[in-house]
């Protein structure tokens, strides 16, 4: 869901460098429906979110443990990490920066990109065939005979 103020993926990804890095990391890992919101002057606790979903629990956690490895090849070191046992909702806390990995269930419960509605947002394009990236979530996938 979309905020009220919709900006472009270029203007998003220049407002910090760790960023571009980020979206990235998420999209090489095959992330679905990649938000980011810029919450500058909108939050004390972060100026920005990068908000993705996962297709399994195996996913979600190698999306977490990809990104972590990758600003550390940076050099930013995360502040915080959760969710890594629990696999439904996996928060990395760079202060400034937060990104939340997301199971489809969990994302549509805790409703960031509504409850940050005022925002401003930018939806970057999933660069693979959904169908083909989520074969653990299609019913009997695994009684194909490819």
């Amino acid at each position: 869901m979309k905020g009220d103020s919709v900006i472009s993926t270029e203007e998003f990804l220049a407002r910090d460098e760790r960023l571009k890095l980020i979206v990235e990391t998420l999209q090489d890992k095959k992330a679905l429906d990649v938000v980011g919101l810029d919450l500058r002057g909108k939050s004390d606790s972060a100026d920005f979110f990068v908000i993705c979903t996962g297709t399994s629990d195996p996913h979600v956690k190698s999306m977490g443990s990809d990104v972590m490895d990758a600003l550390r090849s940076a050099g930013h070191r995360p502040w915080h990490v959760e969710g890594l046992d629990s696999l439904r909702w996996v928060l990395v806390d760079l202060v400034d920066v937060v990104i939340h990995i997301f199971r489809h269930e969990a994302r549509d419960f805790y409703a960031l990109e509504r409850l940050w509605g005022d925002a401003e947002s930018v939806e970057f394009e999933d660069q693979w065939d959904t169908a083909e990236a989520t074969p653990s979530v299609q019913p009997g996938w695994f009684l194909k005979n490819d």
